[in-house]
């Protein structure tokens, strides 16, 4: 098509046609991104620019490859859209019951999600039909233009194809290019493009979904890519020489020498640089002391109430109490319980294929508790989770850690299924392992689980008889009564150590998976008695109980799930090296500070948001060294760049000299020891539904209605 021609009849048809096929493609794809985006982030900043940039890109592209014939054209764009629309309301309903997108990395365990939420799934689209309707309306639309714009919008100019393309490309370029205006620094728009561990969420939010996808194939293709440290930034406070350095004999320059992999290098090269942390007063305190440790499926503060859950209250109160320990992660159970088992942080990275806990299956893990009191002379560490074992794969990677475990099926049975009950679990576990001389026992609980109705999670109904007449939301209600069942659980732990005569001699830990994604803003600050912030939302509760303990520790220090691993191992006495874990013993003379799963981060002086690149002073900022922002900024990048490395190169292997890790059969319960359990581990008629099965109910205390419910501030004490 020559320039001199375009006045033709023919060529101004021709262009009339493009700008529609254009048009179309942009309005839709504009269309579906505002209002998840609307939907998602409720605001709106200068980035909406990018994605209004990449969008036109994208629409150039698409208009490019659907010049085919026009009846072709038709199909393909309507199917085109139809993809397109239940992309975005996946995504819509997926962040409505977990509080965040999902990554193309994730997708692998989708057929998981969806046969164990598909109920929560129907109910949260009902829940929200007003923006999944929305989310539909360009499917309607483009059956309608069909009729009606058929000839005009999805004619077909196949001369113009090429140059479509090279339109789409240069816009690209441009887009691109000005992405280095805000700097190409940490927790830019420039980071967030290139980076490969910027979240879904942040992606999503500067440059839309769509684009975000295409970030992250690229990334999925391109494998690891490998990151820089940051040295000699770390540097920790000398306290005297009365205490002994927490190290291991390990020779890094020879590790560094010994391998052709860079990036094992550039690792070895950042642990040497590292100042390790010392041992301290409390190095050792409960070397003899049992440990029986949870993961709590969505716990949080909001928990704990002096009258409906009042073990966890008095555990809460009583050992080692946490002013400031914050929960890393806004939900994905795996991510948690892998942080607090391995003391890493998982690997956020958009080429990712497994999670961390699942990558890390025949990786050697020396410091994971299961494995260091199994380690002691007769010793033995358990482990157990009320629902299949088959789950994110744990039958694979919890004997890997360690735990010698039972699942429900596979040593357990339980009498209701999605979720089961901590109580039962208790009852099935505790008599394993608490006649012997010491011992270690790790719990994943359940009956916390979303979703929080009555009708639709068998935890909430047991219990809602305690909770029906609070002055709260539906929700909320729930959600303390299925966490009065992990009471139950607890109480029953507590009287089966005082029976036995070891609570003096137990410490019990508890940490929360991830902030409970089932209850709404608005639900949550209704539990804690005020409205949160973003930081305030994963400000949480550390359960540390010490029997035998006559006045609580107050530990002030900014902490989060990383910490709890070294802080165990400093306490028990194990020997470990601090400059292989990227947390920090809590009464040691390392750098503090609590990392979020996004990066953002909290220390005693600053609040540091990464999403949106803000921070928050604690104190005066004048009175900070210089430099300080940028230098916690590189620590926090540090541990996570750390944490990744770790697991994806298992340097635990290389630094220990020890092979590929072969899970054995003696870390299963023997099948003569399943006691009669049947295959599937859950008890419910064969001829009606599971959902259906009638809900037995185990021999416990009535739990007393409780008509109003106390004020109590955000760590569940009384207000007077």
């Amino acid at each position: 098509m020559k320039i001199q021609n375009l006045k033709t009849p023919e060529n101004q048809k021709i262009c009339r046609t493009l700008l529609w096929n254009v048009m179309f493609w942009f309005v839709t794809l504009l269309y579906l991104e505002t209002v998840l985006h609307v939907a998602l982030f409720r605001s709106m900043s200068i980035r909406y620019l990018y994605l209004i940039g990449f969008t036109m890109s994208i629409s150039l592209v698409l208009t490019g490859l659907t010049q085919l014939s026009r009846k072709a054209n038709q199909i393909v764009s309507l199917i085109v859209v139809i993809v397109l629309c239940f992309l975005y309301e996946s995504q819509l309903i997926y962040d409505a019951i977990f509080g965040s997108m999902y990554s193309i990395s994730m997708v692998s365990m989708g057929g998981q999600a969806i046969t164990s939420f598909w109920k929560e799934m129907f109910s949260t689209v009902w829940d929200h039909l007003p923006v999944v309707l929305l989310e539909l309306v360009p499917i309607p639309v483009t059956c309608l233009l069909w009729k009606r714009k058929g000839e005009e919008i999805f004619g077909t100019c196949r001369k113009p194809r090429a140059l479509l393309l090279i339109a789409a490309l240069v816009l690209h370029g441009i887009m691109v290019l000005t992405l280095r205006i805000g700097g190409t620094g940490f927790y830019t728009t420039y980071n967030t493009y290139y980076g490969s561990d910027a979240t879904t969420d942040q992606a999503t939010e500067s440059f839309g979904l769509l684009t975000d996808i295409r970030l992250e194939v690229i990334h999925l293709f391109r494998g690891e890519t490998g990151t820089d440290y940051f040295i000699s930034t770390e540097t920790n406070v000398e306290k005297d020489d009365e205490y002994e350095y927490n190290v291991l004999d390990i020779d890094f320059d020879a590790l560094m020498n010994m391998t052709q992999d860079e990036q094992v290098k550039k690792l070895s090269q950042y642990c040497a640089s590292l100042k390790p942390t010392k041992k301290n007063e409390y190095t050792g305190m409960l070397k003899d002391y049992n440990l029986i440790m949870l993961c709590g499926e969505s716990f949080s503060s909001a928990a704990i109430d002096p009258v409906l859950t009042p073990t966890l209250y008095k555990l809460s109160h009583e050992g080692i109490v946490f002013n400031n320990y914050y929960n890393s992660f806004p939900n994905t159970t795996t991510n948690g319980e892998y942080a607090l088992n391995t003391g890493l942080m998982p690997d956020m990275n958009r080429g990712k294929r497994d999670s961390s806990f699942y990558a890390s299956r025949n990786s050697y893990l020396p410091f994971c508790l299961g494995n260091e009191f199994k380690s002691q002379k007769d010793v033995q560490a358990y482990g157990y989770h009320n629902y299949y074992g088959s789950y994110y794969g744990r039958y694979l990677t919890h004997p890997n850690i360690g735990y010698k475990m039972k699942f429900a099926g596979q040593g357990m049975n339980f009498t209701t299924s999605w979720p089961a009950s901590d109580l039962e679990m208790m009852e099935q576990s505790v008599s394993d392992y608490i006649g012997q001389k010491q011992f270690m026992a790790y719990y994943m609980t359940f009956s916390g689980h979303y979703k929080y109705e009555k009708d639709l999670n068998p935890m909430a109904a047991r219990n809602y008889e305690a909770v029906e007449n609070l002055d709260l939301s539906e929700h909320a209600k729930c959600y303390l009564s299925c966490n009065i069942e992990l009471d139950k659980a607890l109480q029953y732990l507590l009287e089966q150590l005082e029976a036995a005569g070891v609570a003096d001699r137990t410490a019990i830990v508890l940490a929360g998976d991830h902030f409970p994604y089932g209850l709404s803003k608005e639900e949550y600050s209704e539990l804690i008695g005020h409205e949160t912030d973003y930081f305030e939302r994963y400000k949480d509760t550390l359960i540390f109980w010490v029997g035998g303990l006559e006045e609580p520790i107050q530990v002030d220090e900014y902490c989060c799930n990383i910490d709890i691993l070294p802080t165990i191992l400093n306490l028990w006495g194990f020997d470990y090296d601090s400059r292989l874990l990227p947390g920090t013993d809590v009464f040691s003379d390392g750098t503090h500070v609590a990392i979020l799963a996004d990066q953002s981060f909290v220390t005693d002086k600053v609040k540091f948001n990464a999403s949106s690149n803000t921070v928050e002073y604690q104190v005066d900022s004048d009175t900070l060294v210089p430099d300080y922002l940028r230098n916690m900024q590189q620590i926090v990048k540090n541990r996570f760049n750390a944490s990744a490395d770790i697991l994806n190169k298992a340097y635990y292997n290389i630094v220990f000299d020890q092979g590929e890790v072969v899970v054995g059969d003696d870390a299963w319960i023997s099948e003569a020891d399943w006691n009669g359990t049947n295959h599937t581990g859950f008890q419910t008629n064969p001829d009606m539904p599971e959902e259906e099965a009638p809900i037995l109910e185990p021999d416990t205390p009535e739990t007393p209605v409780v008509p109003v419910r106390p004020a109590v501030d955000n760590r569940g004490s009384v207000i007077n």
